[in-house]
């Protein structure tokens, strides 16, 4: 695995939780990669390349406990601290990624603008379309 801060290391910016997704995606291709499959050690890992105060909350979570992957019946597994972690994140769910509030912004900016050349529709196309 490489070392927090490496150009090759997964990274998550609390104030874009709709990259959290991303994060783990990339965290688990690096588990798969480097043969990681016990859930402590994913849970471990999924701390170390963030932040302090964001390891701190994660940690807290109480699905973090230790989880035993030979006694399946004792609490929790890397998958239960992942969901617990993404519930902490507005936004960061695939079903509530976006809001009516961010539908309203895109439509009355693009009232305000008056949209004169492709270019200026397709940009508002990809947006509301997000």
């Amino acid at each position: 695995m490489p070392a927090r801060g490496h150009g090759t290391a997964p990274s998550f910016n609390p104030s874009e939780p709709r990259e959290l997704p991303r994060y783990f995606t990339q965290l688990e291709f690096l588990f798969a990669s480097c043969g990681v499959t016990e859930s402590a050690e994913k849970k471990a890992l999924g701390i170390c390349y963030v932040d302090y105060n964001t390891s701190e909350q994660w940690l807290s979570i109480s699905e973090y406990q230790p989880y035993d992957d030979s006694q399946p019946a004792l609490p929790y597994s890397y998958d239960d601290w992942k969901h617990a972690v993404i519930s902490l994140y507005p936004g960061a769910n695939a079903a509530t990624k976006y809001s009516m509030a961010d539908l309203d912004r895109i439509m009355g900016k693009a009232a305000r603008t008056n949209i004169k050349t492709i270019g200026q529709f397709a940009d508002y196309y990809r947006k509301f379309y997000q």
